[in-house]
């Protein structure tokens, strides 16, 4: 009988968790994220825009270089609009997911709010979670809206392995959430001047294989592209894409994320922790 109570009490516990995980989710996300981003009609604009603009600026580059409809022998005869496309997609998916919790930490402070933030009940850690929940899907929503303009009107012909690209996905995420947490104790610690969040947005597109691929690159700087997990990630969403690829077929680039992830994650949580445990001794968390 005491068994029986005790599960029950458990499970009863298990689901309230779960209900009370779920709650705060939809709380961050819906009524802290959506009802505010969408409230502003010309940031939602201006924001759409620039997701797609590039997209058209690079095809334009394309036509006047000869190669818009053209596949090329460098590209694995894939067509380069395709190449660019999905490498700009989620190139900006990564970009602004490394960039993401510490774009939240400098809202807060710049609000004054980070310190009541960082001694409320919920942790530090799962604040940031939820907060960020929204710019994920945000930054889905993102990548989304590029990869249909590059069907709908750049005529690119996808073929997709859903399992393989939401594998592929979900890793590409995961081993960039380690140096979304380096990124977010350097602003925690600097208070201005990110130079994680500033790689990513700038030299990635040029070293990561987004808009060319890394063997043009001069082998000696091309160890700069397997440095950060966006290389593994499109070297495995192309082919999920454009060629139907099976999981096992895009395994080797999937492992190299998981071993990326293995490695920074731990490091992203270990540096994160010590940060703010400074910044706390030292008195400098509400100061920006």
């Amino acid at each position: 009988m005491e068994a029986e109570r005790s599960e029950g009490f458990s499970g009863r516990l298990g689901r309230s968790g779960v209900r009370a995980v779920a709650r705060k989710a939809f709380l961050f996300t819906y009524l802290r994220g959506w009802l505010v981003w969408s409230s502003y009609r010309a940031q939602v604009i201006l924001t759409v825009v620039g997701w797609l603009v590039p997209v058209f600026v690079f095809f334009l580059i394309a036509v006047f270089l000869g190669a818009a409809g053209t596949s090329i022998q460098a590209l694995d005869g894939q067509s380069y609009v395709a190449f660019f496309v999905i490498g700009l997609a989620f190139q900006g998916f990564v970009a602004n997911l490394v960039g993401l919790l510490a774009q939240r930490i400098r809202s807060e402070q710049m609000m004054g709010t980070l310190e009541l933030v960082f001694l409320s009940p919920t942790r530090p850690g799962s604040v940031l979670l939820y907060s960020s929940l929204f710019g994920v899907l945000l930054n889905l929503l993102a990548a989304g809206a590029i990869l249909a303009v590059g069907w709908s009107v750049l005529g690119v012909v996808f073929v997709v392995n859903p399992l393989s690209t939401i594998v592929a996905t979900v890793l590409l995420a995961v081993s960039s959430v380690g140096l979304s947490l380096i990124a977010a104790s350097f602003i925690l610690w600097t208070k201005q001047g990110n130079p994680v969040a500033v790689f990513f947005a700038t030299f990635t597109q040029f070293f990561a294989g987004v808009l060319f691929p890394v063997s043009t690159l001069p082998a000696s700087v091309q160890w700069l592209a397997y440095s950060v997990p966006l290389t593994f990630g499109l070297n495995a969403l192309r082919p999920a894409l454009l060629a139907g690829a099976s999981v096992a077929a895009i395994a080797p680039s999937l492992a190299l994320m998981a071993v990326y992830a293995a490695v920074t994650v731990p490091l992203g949580v270990s540096l994160f922790r010590y940060t703010l445990y400074r910044t706390k001794v030292e008195g400098t968390v509400a100061t920006y």
